[in-house]
């Protein structure tokens, strides 16, 4: 199944990704866009678009739809990968003082997802007091590192000089990323969404290729920008023993966050497994679409994807 793209859209409060999120919903151009926000109260869908809503997902008459995170966010992405159909493009609308980068890393480790890039939204007007801003300052710059494409918005408000200094701003900060200019926030989504390729500018290390099928990704890197992730996969033919599974969803493996897959028992069955903290289950599935498939996410100062890999490779029988 074709993984489904993903753009992330960061921005410090008030810079108008609420604005940019509604247009995109709007004016989608008939691309069944999927947009994941904190909470629906964050954003004000146009009543005439609304065609039903249902617990976290409001269904746009236009093929869109909107979601909300809730308490977990795989939780939110499982529910979007479910959906069927699946939507063409999912924008995750991250809050105003997130890391697009730790974001990212979750992408990049879901094989059902592929992760184009970071948006970032700036405002003119108040971009420089919220870089020198003490409480906002690294959050902005962390977010630019990762764009690969800015959006300026209020321009046509902003003082001459203040464009003028935003403009040396990104010549420094985001010196690679794509700008568009745009005072309202107003920007055709095939511009936005359909040339934007993944530029996540704190670049993973190069996978490490093993065991046939068998990868993992260590998607670390050298600066302190908080959290970091490390990602684990799996693919292949292989049939997986039940009660190997269950130690494995057991087992005491240091920073693993999230652990899910759907493969074949020796049986000849299929079942769905995940695991989030030291919650985990086992569920019966009509079947596997091609080969089996397992993931993992971890804290990159902790989980060693060598030490999941042996566990992995003790439940798999030809």
């Amino acid at each position: 199944m074709t993984a489904i793209p993903v753009t992330l859209i960061s921005g410090y409060l008030g810079a108008g990704k609420t604005t940019l999120v509604n247009h995109l919903l709007a004016d989608s151009h008939g691309l069944r866009i999927c947009v994941l926000v904190n909470d629906f109260g964050e954003i004000a869908l146009d009543a005439d678009l609304i065609e039903n809503r249902t617990g976290d997902t409001v269904a746009l008459s236009n093929g869109c739809m909107c979601c909300t995170i809730g308490n977990d966010f795989y939780d939110a992405i499982d529910r979007i990968l479910r959906l069927d159909p699946r939507p063409e493009h999912l924008v995750i609308e991250t809050s105003g003082v997130a890391d697009p980068w730790k974001v990212s890393q979750i992408a990049l480790a879901e094989p059902d997802l592929d992760l184009r890039g970071v948006i970032v939204v700036v405002d003119a007007v108040n971009f420089a007091a919220s870089l020198n801003d003490p409480f906002l300052g690294d959050t902005l710059r962390n977010q630019l590192v990762t764009a690969g494409l800015v959006l300026v918005t209020k321009t046509d408000i902003a003082p001459q000089g203040a464009i003028e200094a935003l403009r040396a701003a990104l010549d420094r900060l985001a010196p690679e990323a794509a700008r568009i200019i745009a005072p309202r926030g107003r920007v055709p989504a095939e511009m936005l969404l359909g040339t934007l390729r993944q530029r996540v500018a704190r670049p993973a290390a190069p996978g490490r290729h093993e065991h046939g099928h068998t990868h993992d990704h260590d998607h670390g890197h050298d600066h302190d920008h908080g959290i970091e992730y490390r990602g684990w996969s799996w693919s292949g033919d292989a049939c997986v023993d039940q009660g190997a599974l269950e130690a494995l969803l057991a087992a005491d493996i240091p920073g693993l966050y999230r652990l899910k897959g759907l493969v074949r028992r020796v049986d000849g069955s299929a079942c769905a497994f995940h695991r989030a903290g030291r919650h985990a289950d086992i569920a019966d599935s009509p079947g596997v679409p091609g080969q089996g498939r397992a993931v993992a996410v971890g804290f990159a100062d902790r989980f060693e994807p060598a030490a999941l890999e042996a566990l992995w490779q003790a439940c798999l029988r030809a």
